[in-house]
């Protein structure tokens, strides 16, 4: 299929039903994947995890996870999007250790990953250092423009905003190449959770289902809310 024009991949996006049979080249799923991993994410830090669902027992019972959905069941892949929350020493190590073999890093570059992410991300015993950066930062914010601290439920927000810009940038490069997507926000998570085997932090930010539209995929035109609902200037 010709390279669409970036506009018109944006265009031709839907959220798909009902899909073909027909596999997803593993060489295209590749593509797609890497396309994701360069998605922006907070601080760099990539939160996310694309599971790949392929065995079949595991297949039918995320299917029945994602609540027998018409996606879910026709589509000839299905990913879960995985949210980590705990994973940003791990990831800050590997950046800072990239950074180091790139030559002698800027001090601002290592004074953000050694003492402001970690200032921003530890959450202290029982979460309790959570609230009191919280309101720390909010009470520095009367005197000066001051950056959230953030609490566990201000980074677990963060994770999944970064997450979902992965799954926009995947579901698009997707589309680039004539493939379609659904994401799903319905299914059991707690149920999800189990199967997948996450640990302690992580949450299935959404499904994803992949392939290509049947005729019936796409069940009405799209509907915008009017522009000067969403777009303004101050």
């Amino acid at each position: 299929m010709p390279e669409m024009a970036f506009h018109e991949v944006v265009a031709s996006r839907r959220t798909v039903r009902d899909f073909l049979p027909d596999p997803v080249p593993l060489e295209v799923l590749d593509r797609c994947l890497d396309a994701a991993r360069r998605a922006p994410s907070s601080s760099n830090l990539q939160p996310w995890e694309f599971v790949v669902i392929r065995t079949p027992g595991a297949r039918r019972v995320a299917n029945a996870i994602c609540l027998d959905q018409l996606p879910a069941k026709t589509a000839p892949l299905l990913l879960a999007l995985v949210t980590h929350r705990d994973t940003w020493r791990r990831n800050r190590d590997e950046i800072l250790r990239v950074f180091q073999s790139r030559g002698p890093m800027r001090k601002r570059q290592e004074a953000y990953y050694r003492k402001l992410i970690p200032m921003i991300y530890r959450m202290g015993p029982f979460g309790l250092l959570g609230p009191l950066k919280r309101a720390a930062s909010r009470l520095l914010s009367l005197f000066r423009p001051t950056p959230n601290f953030m609490s566990r439920s201000d980074l677990r927000v963060m994770a999944h905003k970064s997450t979902a810009l992965a799954a926009a940038t995947f579901m698009l490069a997707l589309r680039a190449e004539g493939y379609d997507s659904c994401p799903m926000e319905g299914f059991d998570p707690w149920r999800a959770a189990k199967l997948l085997h996450l640990p302690r932090g992580a949450e299935v930010n959404l499904f994803l289902a992949v392939g290509k539209r049947s005729e019936k995929g796409v069940w009405w035109d799209r509907i915008l809310m009017p522009r000067e609902w969403t777009v303004r200037e101050l």
